[in-house]
């Protein structure tokens, strides 16, 4: 027999616990048998209850309130019978309600994973067919299976013939249909390119980033199909397989009803794109505006690219064009109007001009004798001495003439002292004026890409590159060059303000967009972004040089012009890229209604390139287009 003494629980006296005593252990000589559960163990029980009942509570909340819109989505992604067709997207209209851009019809070949075939075999008999039928080779289909494996639904061929199509219906193949889409075509691509930009397909990025988007959908790139995306996109189309029909209504995007001119638009790109074929040049960008409400007339950037081949991305043969957009040496993607900065060059110089006459540093009957160049003793070694020179000799130089024939001499004087001049205006308060006009700041256009300017100052100088400010960084700036970079819209936008009065506006693409019934959501108008700051007659003393630009100066081409032209001509030289050819003008002069600024790149020897661009233009605006 098991001896069950040796299993006894030890205890701490040697008598026995008498199963009476349990009952009376107030009066036992034992130890207490039971302790009652101490206070806090009650209230840490307590908070670990309210902890995960709060933790629950919240978790709900996420789940439902916050994140259930995201959990929707990703079911719909998931259903099996339903496909997300890609809405309509919304049209891009002229100031003259001609469309810019329209959507036309296509089919869709689509595969979905319900109605396949579980067996491998029987896959391989539907690839077989559809090779049969000229879809695609059998190497790419087995692909595009195996890659959307775990997809409900996905694109077998997109824009497929409607030869194809018809021997698809006839062949009615399980799992495979066509579904009606539509694709976006820009009657002038290459016109277009830059102001209206293109669509491509969604990236994991926008998919992960949007919950709106679809794995087949397409969103704006550049210009504004991409600033405006969220308004052209519509509302998603619902396909059910299992009705075969269309589950929701199409809501299709809003449309664009620009201030630009198709007709300037397509003009200004033909001006750009004769004169830089006729010089060899490549690469360069023009914008016109209204100077009394900054609105945007027409843009263009070059080179420029057909951005219908973009929209064919799945199409075999654009394969080549499209690596040559993106490997483009001269970065045809750029939109160099809001995107690129550059020395200014002389085109900077009626700012300067009006600084210094408010300021008084000149008067309108300060003259300046410009013989060809200024000789300045060293700061820092006084054995040594620095030329700065001049494009040619002018002789007695005033105020106007200096603007008209763009004389150096005279600016180097005016920003940093110089002969009769002794006090410039100094880089401090050019700095001021530089910046007070906007120049190192955005203008806010509707389009993606915008940059803005660069105004150095002593102070950046000394921090960034640990050297002392000199007088010749001064001159150097008074002429646009050195550090100083602008882009070409906030220098047209800085002209349109001397054209006008003195009002800086904020430049603009879009003035309405509405739905398909024609009800306005967003309405824009104009914004002024600041006011330089000179009076009526110092900003006529500055007009009537650039008038006389036209007249005698740098830019009597445009003489030939039928109105009166007020203009600056620039060029700036750019380290180890040669020279670019700048040029602004607005007119008719009493009275101005556009102001335009071209921009040519890398000019070689051959000057005036930007002179002749504008000149070809603004023959056909007021002699053809106007009449």
């Amino acid at each position: 027999a098991m001896n069950l003494d040796k299993y006894k629980i030890t205890r701490l006296e040697t008598d026995e616990l008498k199963p009476e005593e349990t009952l009376a252990d107030v009066l036992s000589a034992h130890s207490t048998v039971e302790t009652p559960i101490g206070q806090r163990v009650f209230s840490a029980f307590y908070i670990f209850f309210l902890v995960t009942i709060l933790f629950l509570i919240i978790k709900a909340f996420q789940l439902q309130i916050i994140d259930g819109k995201m959990y929707v989505l990703s079911a719909d992604r998931g259903s099996l019978s339903n496909y997300q067709l890609t809405p309509l997207r919304g049209i891009i209209y002229d100031t003259n309600g001609l469309p810019m851009v329209e959507n036309v019809p296509v089919f869709d070949l689509i595969a979905v994973h319900r109605y396949l075939p579980a067996s491998q075999i029987d896959l391989d008999k539907i690839i077989e067919e559809l090779v049969e039928l000229n879809i695609s080779n059998r190497e790419e289909l087995a692909k595009i299976f195996r890659e959307n494996s775990d997809s409900s639904s996905f694109v077998l061929k997109k824009d497929i013939s409607k030869e194809d199509l018809i021997k698809i219906e006839n062949a009615s193949i399980d799992g495979v249909y066509v579904v009606a889409n539509a694709q976006r075509y820009y009657p002038s691509g290459l016109a277009t390119a830059h102001l209206l930009g293109y669509t491509t397909q969604v990236s994991n990025d926008d998919l992960e980033s949007d919950p709106y988007y679809f794995i087949n959908d397409r969103t704006g790139r550049l210009g504004l199909e991409s600033f405006y995306e969220k308004d052209l996109r519509g509302q998603h189309r619902v396909f059910d397989f299992l009705k075969y029909t269309e589950e929701a209504e199409s809501q299709p995007g809003a449309d664009l009803f620009l201030n630009v001119d198709f007709l300037m638009q397509k003009k200004l790109h033909q001006s750009l794109q004769a004169v830089f074929a006729s010089a060899g040049v490549r690469r360069g960008a023009a914008v016109i505006q209204n100077p009394k409400t900054g609105a945007v007339l027409a843009l263009s950037s070059m080179p420029s690219f057909d951005a219908n081949i973009l929209e064919n991305s799945s199409d075999s043969e654009n394969a080549k064009k499209i690596d040559g957009i993106l490997n483009d040496s001269g970065r045809a993607l750029l939109n160099r109007v809001v995107s690129g900065r550059y020395s200014p060059g002389s085109t900077i110089k009626p700012l300067l001009a009006l600084a210094g006459l408010k300021e008084g540093i000149v008067t309108p009957s300060t003259i300046v004798f410009a013989d060809g160049a200024i000789e300045v003793r060293s700061e820092v070694d006084s054995s040594v001495f620095y030329t700065f020179r001049d494009w040619k000799v002018h002789g007695w130089t005033d105020i106007k003439k200096a603007i008209a024939d763009s004389v150096d001499v005279y600016f180097y004087s005016l920003g940093g002292g110089y002969g009769n001049i002794k006090k410039g205006l100094g880089i401090d308060k050019i700095s001021a004026y530089f910046k007070g006009a906007g120049a190192d700041k955005l203008t806010g256009i509707d389009l993606p890409g915008e940059v803005n300017g660069f105004v150095p100052s002593k102070e950046w100088k000394e921090k960034t590159k640990g050297e002392s400010w000199y007088v010749g960084d001064t001159y150097n700036i008074s002429i646009g060059q050195g550090d100083l970079g602008v882009t070409p819209i906030w220098l047209n936008t800085y002209v349109g303000a001397l054209a006008n009065g003195g009002s800086l506006m904020k430049p603009y693409i879009v003035k309405d967009v509405k739905d398909k019934n024609g009800v306005v959501l967003k309405q824009f108008s104009i914004d002024i972004l600041g006011q330089l700051p000179f009076d009526k007659d110092t900003f006529d003393v500055v007009k009537q040089g650039m008038r006389q630009t036209i007249l005698s100066g740098t830019a009597t081409l445009l003489q030939d012009v039928p109105v009166p032209l007020a203009a600056k001509t620039g060029t700036a030289q750019v380290t180890g890229r040669g020279l670019n050819s700048l040029f602004t003008v607005f007119g008719p002069y009493e009275d101005p209604e556009i102001v335009m600024t071209v921009l040519v790149e890398n000019i070689n020897q051959s000057q005036g390139l930007a002179i002749k661009v504008a000149n070809d233009f603004l023959l056909w605006y007021f002699k053809e287009y106007k009449k």
